[in-house]
């Protein structure tokens, strides 16, 4: 629908990290970040929440009974995973613009 999504809450990443992910490089370093976050984003039993706002942008609000489950996919959406959808038969991982 054109409009991008973001999470509510702002988590300070870290720059080496953030290079890494984005690398075009296919190292085993590279693969186990990747496999790490979407670890963060996918195991948990929080539900996304999108929320209007405007300028085309959608806020995500993750909501869930652990306040530890929040952090960590929160950090996982910072770092570009976003958990976008959660049904009782699968979820939906934005990874860096790219819906999985």
């Amino acid at each position: 629908n054109g409009q991008s999504l973001k999470p509510k809450m702002k988590v300070k990443t870290n720059q080496e990290l953030r290079e890494l992910l984005r690398s075009e490089k296919d190292t085993e370093r590279l693969k186990h970040a990747e496999d790490f976050f979407i670890a963060l984003a996918a195991c948990n039993t929080i539900v996304p929440l999108t929320l209007e706002s405007e300028k085309g942008v959608k806020l995500i609000d993750y909501q869930g009974e652990s306040p530890d489950e929040q952090a960590l996919v929160y950090a996982a959406a910072a770092h570009g995973y976003t958990l976008v959808e959660r049904t009782s038969g699968y979820i939906v991982i934005d990874i860096h613009g790219n819906k999985q």
